[in-house]
């Protein structure tokens, strides 16, 4: 049995579709379906129910599903450990963290780490899922999240601190009575239309209009007037278009993480990086807390 058959069988069964399964390995959509219906042909089985809502395993593909996880999670680990004794300071490292992330915040210190160390490539995949870390899916990975698997190892930075935003050119509307109380929140999804928590609370009345499951999609409509938004402090503050809506709470929902695989402790360029973005973020602590004080002019 071929490994690159079950590379790209264990990608379609995790995503569901072939397309999300060519996004997922970077190839296209017509290569993923000619290795699917080549690896079924090689076996005489059928191994997807296909369907307008994607494809469906098989009783036969659920079990080479578990075979393949195993194989896959040995080979994973064969893999971690020779790149754990890795010394150099040159090559890729793959990190993973949420696009809002990137401004103000992560990439001022990724360019900094790549000027003081120009052998050492970044590759970075901007995403909420959990990537599977034990699999190499990603090196590193900045995480919101209580508390990371007991399988990876990294250091909780910050409790991230939220608030409620709205576009800094309609503080004047604010003088008008009533004004605020008429607003509505930008929602994310049909399941989470309306936020709750400290924060929303405080703001009964407020309808909801929009959905928007990017939160740099949701900032850019809260920066264009389109209803208040919660977004994270260290955005929210750090963007001059915004403001927070009175009166200023902050709340903090969840803990802010780098997270890497044990077995990468000893691998010199990653240790390097994690080092090198922890003293960077912990500087930031107090924006991403909230801390930081918000003028309204």
């Amino acid at each position: 049995m071929n490994w690159d058959d079950l590379k790209y069988f264990l990608a379609v069964c995790r995503m569901g579709s072939i397309r999300a399964a060519a996004a997922e390995l970077k190839v296209s959509h017509a290569t993923v379906s000619r290795r699917i219906n080549n690896f079924e042909a090689s076996l005489g089985q059928r191994l997807f129910e296909r369907s307008a809502k994607g494809y469906t395993r098989t009783k036969i593909a659920d079990e080479i599903y578990l075979e393949s996880s195993h194989l896959e999670e040995r080979l994973s680990t064969v893999a971690r450990q020779l790149a754990g004794k890795d010394n150099s300071l040159s090559g890729d490292i793959r990190i993973t963290f949420p696009d809002l992330f990137a401004r103000d915040l992560l990439m001022p210190a990724v360019a900094e780490f790549c000027r003081q160390y120009p052998l050492i490539h970044i590759e970075i995949i901007d995403s909420t899922r959990m990537f599977n870390l034990a699999n190499r899916e990603a090196d590193v990975a900045f995480r919101i999240c209580d508390q990371p698997p007991e399988y990876l190892v990294g250091k909780k930075l910050a409790v991230m601190h939220r608030s409620c935003y709205m576009a800094r050119k309609l503080l004047p509307e604010l003088e008008q009575e009533g004004w605020l109380e008429r607003q509505n929140w930008i929602g994310w999804s049909d399941k989470m239309r309306r936020p709750v928590g400290k924060i929303a609370r405080e703001y009964p009345k407020f309808a909801s209009r929009h959905k928007m499951t990017s939160g740099m999609v949701q900032a850019e409509a809260c920066k264009n007037g389109m209803g208040i938004s919660i977004l994270p402090c260290f955005y929210g503050d750090s963007e001059s278009e915004l403001v927070r809506v009175p009166p200023y709470t902050t709340e903090g929902k969840f803990n802010f993480w780098l997270v890497y695989h044990p077995d990468l402790r000893k691998n010199a360029k990653i240790q390097i990086f994690v080092n090198f973005m922890v003293d960077y973020l912990l500087k930031l602590k107090p924006l991403i807390q909230g801390e930081t004080p918000m003028p309204l002019n």
